[in-house]
């Protein structure tokens, strides 16, 4: 699958925006994704689009990523933690009760947290936002590693 033009030209201005704002350098994208900082910046350029990758599951991922670095940032703290936990219990099946164990916290402070954000305080916030990052990134390889 082809990604079009017209996509590859926004993804191009999503990239832009997150190295303007961000400070997200080319060095710490071709780390990431894989994909040689000549093509990167070549991209930059207008020189390259995404369908020149060579391998569509790099262009996948490096979509992916621009869309997450911009638009995925922009989302509420707290909404964000809740996707991540949503990750961990619908895509690696976790439990809340073992969410709540890795975060010391009871079970139901996560049920509560995933119903209302406003209902644990900062401090249990943290906790969970602590532990469900590091469980997300002991679970999740990179596209790139499979």
């Amino acid at each position: 699958m082809k990604i079009a033009k017209y996509d590859s030209e926004g993804i191009r201005k999503k990239l832009l925006y997150v190295i303007d704002k961000y400070k997200i350098t080319l060095n710490t994208l071709s780390k990431v994704t894989g994909i040689d900082i000549n093509w990167l910046s070549d991209y930059i350029n207008g020189k390259r689009e995404i369908d020149d990758l060579s391998d569509n599951l790099k262009g996948f991922f490096f979509t992916d990523l621009i869309f997450l670095l911009s638009d995925g940032m922009e989302i509420d703290k707290d909404e964000r933690i809740k996707g991540v936990i949503d990750v961990l219990v619908q895509i690696f099946d976790l439990k809340y009760e073992t969410i709540s164990l890795y975060a010391g916290l009871e079970k139901q402070d996560i049920e509560n947290f995933m119903n209302d954000t406003n209902s644990i305080n900062y401090e249990k916030k943290y906790k969970l936002a602590a532990a469900c990052m590091m469980l997300h990134y002991i679970f999740k390889q990179p596209i790139i590693y499979k």
